[in-house]
């Protein structure tokens, strides 16, 4: 396991963790997440493959920039798989991240092997179907109810350690609410559920985390203003039928908007049908 930072052009700091050796995926991770998130992939260092998840500004490591646009992150991207002599690689998506995952993906296709987009919102993201809580459409549209809330988050995660303990908590509660019978599987592991509360605790890291996922959330309410026609079929999509975090609907509708032939509805699955199907990703990748 490889623990990094870079410097970028503009002096800011990019964190990334690198696992495993082969194939490069650039991994996406989720909002409200880390680079730490990608431990929870480590299964697929063993079929050759070689992960590698970076901090968005603001989580973790890298340090915090405004976010004007979804592409943004493009430039700090680039300039880290240029320092990695990467010239092409896969690209996986999970949740929110998968928003950036395709809006790389949009901009530099002649740099992508082969992407894979899970649970993913279709923009503009219905909030109040967000994390399936009718309220997050307030929280994420209105600046104050949503900085107090991300305040009362960060100081829940930054609190103890505890994953037992945060379970308990009004915000481990929501969410384990969000989660279809499928997804509750993960949580009985402890070891699992501990490197998801890690990889959480890590994304509170600056107090500018705060302001990174509200302004995350903000950019998902606008449309999407990406070129359309530079997919072609090696990107697929991937959704858990029962997804109560991202619903279904959302897989039909990007689907369409992308005219994408690669979709696949898993039945029974929720949000976290990623972790469920990895033997299946790496096929993909290899």
């Amino acid at each position: 396991m490889s623990k990094q930072t870079i410097t970028l052009p503009d002096g800011r700091q990019l964190g990334y963790l690198i696992l495993g050796k082969g194939t490069p995926v650039i991994y996406f991770h989720g909002t409200t997440s880390s680079r730490l998130e990608i431990q929870l992939l480590k299964q697929l260092t063993t079929q050759n493959l070689k992960l590698m998840a970076v901090d968005r500004p603001g989580y973790g490591l890298s340090t915090y920039k405004p976010r004007k646009n979804l592409q943004d992150f493009n430039k700090d991207l680039n300039f880290l798989t240029n320092h990695l002599n990467l010239p092409q690689f896969n690209v996986l998506g999970w949740s929110g991240g998968g928003i950036f995952a395709l809006t790389y993906i949009a901009h530099f296709p002649q740099q992508i092997k082969q992407g894979i987009i899970i649970g993913t919102p279709n923009l503009p993201f219905n909030a109040s179907t967000a994390h399936n809580m009718p309220l997050a459409k307030y929280i994420m549209k209105l600046p104050f109810l949503g900085t107090t809330a991300m305040k009362n988050m960060r100081r829940q995660m930054l609190k103890t350690d505890d994953t037992e303990a945060f379970l308990r908590s009004k915000q481990g509660k929501r969410l384990l609410y969000s989660c279809s019978n499928r997804d509750l599987a993960f949580f009985s592991n402890p070891k699992w559920i501990k490197m998801m509360h890690n990889s959480m605790i890590e994304a509170f890291r600056q107090k500018e985390s705060i302001k990174t996922i509200l302004e995350e959330h903000q950019l998902f309410l606008k449309p999407w203003n990406l070129p359309l026609n530079r997919y072609g079929e090696k990107i697929h999509f991937w959704y858990g039928k029962e997804d109560k975090t991202c619903p279904v609907d959302n897989a039909y509708k990007i689907a369409d908007k992308f005219e994408c032939n690669n979709l696949e509805i898993f039945p029974k699955q929720g949000h976290y049908v990623m972790f469920d199907n990895l033997e299946q990703i790496a096929k993909i990748f290899l």
